[in-house]
């Protein structure tokens, strides 16, 4: 045992809540990144229910994708990986059915659905299809994929354009009132005009980042590994664009929320991104080798606080400012 989760058993009554907006307050700032977890893997390491402030799907679309090529994912040791999934899912109704159930399965977790599609009258349709169905109101909120680098249509193009996004966020605002998290593209000039859009058009908050564009070669047979070239990097390599990134939309947006994500494997990153700014983060590549780290996290967190004499986590959110 750590030294720091020695000290974390006599500090059982340290505040993790978060504020994340839309009237959503969590009692941990510690989620998932989506595609990177499934809790009934999870489930049989660690109580769910103890260690997260909510749990975020797959992304989903409207219809069944069968996802890209292989291969579609390739270790990069000590650095993270890359994938070009390409955002396989079974498709709304099917998710609805059976996974959704299973998602909502683990305690009182609230339930964050990822959602991606081509169109904004495709997203607002799904918001409708998910509301109308019997498990609808028990989905908190909505994560919004606009920045998917592994798909031709509805990812890097949406997460680009000020515009669209504009028009995806105020579509998704005439039919529903859930609370809506942008998921960001760090593969701009600048994530500002994006999240400027955002903002007006109505959006809860923001996430940031997705992955980066990179690169792998196969030097035996001097071709890129992955069929479509590059693919989404993640992983610790990442982390300091991440930052950087929240610390910048902090700075632009103050009174947003924003859930920082991007290669963090220790609660001391965890404590980098809220006081740069974010009011949570997701925690994603690292669980694949660590799949208990979530446990782990939460233990550190509130060491820290014992030691730090913090009654709040949320009194670091911007402090680095």
């Amino acid at each position: 045992m750590s030294t720091l989760e020695k000290t974390a058993t006599v500090n059982k009554a340290a505040d993790l809540s978060c504020d994340i907006g839309g009237g959503i307050v969590l009692k941990s700032p510690i989620l998932n990144a989506s595609g990177a977890f499934h809790p009934a893997v999870i489930s049989q390491m660690l109580s769910i229910g103890d260690v997260f402030g909510a749990l975020v799907t797959k992304t989903v679309t409207p219809q069944p994708r069968a996802g890209n090529p292989q291969y579609r994912a390739v270790e990069l040791p000590g650095i993270g990986m890359l994938n070009s999934i390409g955002l396989q899912n079974a498709g709304l109704e099917n998710i609805l059915e059976k996974e959704v159930p299973q998602w909502l399965g683990f305690g009182n977790t609230p339930l964050i659905l990822s959602l991606s599609a081509e169109t904004p009258e495709a997203f607002a349709k799904m918001a409708k299809t998910i509301e109308a169905h019997a498990l609808g109101q028990q989905i908190m909120a909505y994560e919004l994929n606009l920045s998917c680098p592994n798909v031709a249509k509805g990812g890097l193009d949406f997460g680009s354009s000020p515009s669209l996004i504009s028009d995806i966020i105020k579509t998704l605002r005439s039919t529903s009132a859930k609370p809506l998290y942008a998921k960001l593209t760090p593969n701009v000039q600048s994530v500002l005009p994006m999240a400027e859009a955002a903002i007006k058009a109505g959006v809860t908050g923001l996430v940031a980042i997705n992955t980066v564009l990179g690169l792998a070669i196969d030097t035996r047979q001097k071709k890129a590994i992955l069929p479509r070239v590059s693919g989404g990097y993640s992983g610790p390599g990442i982390r300091p664009i991440a930052l950087h990134h929240v610390w910048q939309l902090h700075k632009a947006f103050p009174d947003t929320p924003i859930i920082g994500v991007g290669g963090i494997e220790t609660a001391d990153d965890i404590l980098q991104f809220l006081m740069a700014g974010a009011s949570a983060v997701q925690v994603g590549t690292s669980c694949f080798r660590t799949p208990d780290i979530f446990q782990t996290l939460h233990q550190d967190l509130l060491a820290y606080c014992c030691q730090e004499n913090l009654q709040a986590l949320s009194q670091l959110r911007g402090i680095a400012h």
